[in-house]
């Protein structure tokens, strides 16, 4: 697993399968999974905060076992009240009084094209 956070804009949370990025971890009440674009699943073994930059923390970040990628939630960034802006080649976040959080260079992605998909088992409406 690489320290490589994709921007997501179909998964529900920000997720990773770091255990040791989390600056505090709490376990989850429910049982919660999600499901891997191969069907496979993943349990989520609790929620916390990492630290992505000195401007940006994630909170409510889903740990979960045996994922291979690090997802970053544009609706969860929405809901937090930043602000998402993707333009030609550049991805941007800024937060409520519009000052830069963080840049993406979308122009320099490297490596195979990869399609993930994620999504809530029924489960956790039970």
């Amino acid at each position: 697993m690489e320290d490589v956070w994709i921007m997501d804009s179909g998964c529900s949370r920000h997720m990773t399968g770091h255990r040791k990025w989390f600056s505090g971890l709490n376990p989850v009440s429910t049982k919660e999974y999600i499901t891997f674009g191969d069907n496979g699943q993943g349990k989520v073994m609790g929620v916390g905060s990492i630290s992505l930059s000195a401007k940006l923390s994630l909170r409510e970040v889903a740990f979960v076992r045996n994922l291979g990628f690090n997802l970053v939630s544009v609706s969860q960034l929405l809901d937090e009240g930043f602000e998402v802006r993707f333009k030609k080649g550049v991805c941007c976040v800024l937060d409520a009084e519009e000052t830069l959080v963080f840049r993406v260079d979308l122009t320099s992605v490297s490596g195979p094209a990869r399609c993930l998909v994620a999504s809530p088992s029924a489960d956790i409406w039970k």
